[in-house]
């Protein structure tokens, strides 16, 4: 006896199919369909109730192939509740079960009646003008896109703040979670650092290399390195406005190798003068070096007032 998609000869010339005993079909031609043919009577399929059918929405392997439901795919394929739900695009619910709604969800791009103005990641900030139709708000989406997205969607929530209580934050900001929290925390770029007041353009996001996150900062001084109220963190430059940031403090002295700012000691930036990244200590028009002088990079983004030992 055999099995699977091989023929055989019955002598006479004529091809004939070993029978597939889980697919509906009599593919050995003898008028016996799966577990009703002879052929399939060790087969896997037909080990138990080998006569019962597969009902395809009782939660119950039926026909005893260890496959229940719409997992039983050889005969639940063309069930009317195994195939896959589409999003209905204007009836308020997440059809798919994407945890996206109607024009949030990306799968209604095309649908008309998400067709609602022009929004570019150039017009996603918190003081840009309005490019969407009235009712929605150019922002990132899901897939941290820029997208024309509900006004509902910015209907609470504060800028470094908790989120509203369904993910709301205020225009030109998305929610985020910090490890700890969900805040609303405002989008930046590398064309525009601008962020509300409080903050400065220093977190990177997941999914994006275009895309950053302004994050709260601190009253401190990041020339000096110091005002940070807990122990053993230090100040370190945060933003193109001279605001500080305050983080465990790192080691590294003037001159020696580092990959992060925050890898060296407070007052310093980590940055390649030339040889590699290393730690430079900073200067003010109060805060002199000790070593070199002060020379000011602004152009290469240093705030003004403020500039590095060399």
């Amino acid at each position: 006896m055999s099995f699977g998609m091989s023929a055989c000869d019955d002598g006479g010339g004529k091809k004939t199919t070993a029978e597939i005993c889980n697919d509906a079909k009599d593919n050995d031609g003898d008028g016996r369909v799966d577990c009703y043919d002879t052929d399939c009577a060790t087969d896997a399929a037909c080990n138990t109730n080998n006569n019962d059918v597969e009902i395809c929405s009782n939660g119950t392997d039926d026909d005893g192939d260890g496959l229940v439901d719409c997992l039983d795919t050889a005969d639940c394929a063309t069930a009317a509740n195994c195939q896959a739900t589409q999003e209905n695009c204007t009836n308020g619910q997440d059809d798919d079960g994407d945890g996206a709604v109607d024009c949030n969800d990306t799968d209604c791009a095309t649908a008309a009646n998400c067709q609602t103005g022009s929004c570019t990641i150039d017009n996603i900030f918190f003081d840009s003008p309005q490019t969407c139709d009235t009712g929605f708000i150019c922002s990132i989406n899901e897939s941290m896109q820029p997208a024309c997205l509900p006004e509902a969607n910015f209907a609470g929530g504060t800028f470094y703040g908790d989120c509203g209580a369904n993910g709301e934050c205020p225009k030109g900001s998305g929610c985020f979670n910090d490890g700890t929290n969900n805040l609303c925390m405002p989008f930046c770029t590398d064309a525009h650092t601008t962020c509300p007041a409080g903050g400065a353009c220093i977190y990177g996001v997941q999914g994006s290399d275009v895309l950053f996150l302004c994050g709260p900062t601190d009253d401190c001084d990041p020339v000096t390195g110091t005002g940070c109220p807990t122990q053993g963190d230090g100040c370190y430059l945060a933003g193109g406005d001279g605001s500080g940031l305050c983080v465990a403090a790192g080691t590294a002295a003037t001159g020696e190798a580092c990959t992060s700012l925050d890898s060296c000691l407070p007052g310093h930036i980590c940055a390649d003068a030339g040889s590699g990244n290393q730690c430079i200590a900073l200067c003010s028009n109060t805060v002199t070096c000790t070593a070199g002088s002060c020379q000011s990079i602004g152009q290469n983004g240093l705030p003004a007032g403020i500039g590095v030992c060399l």
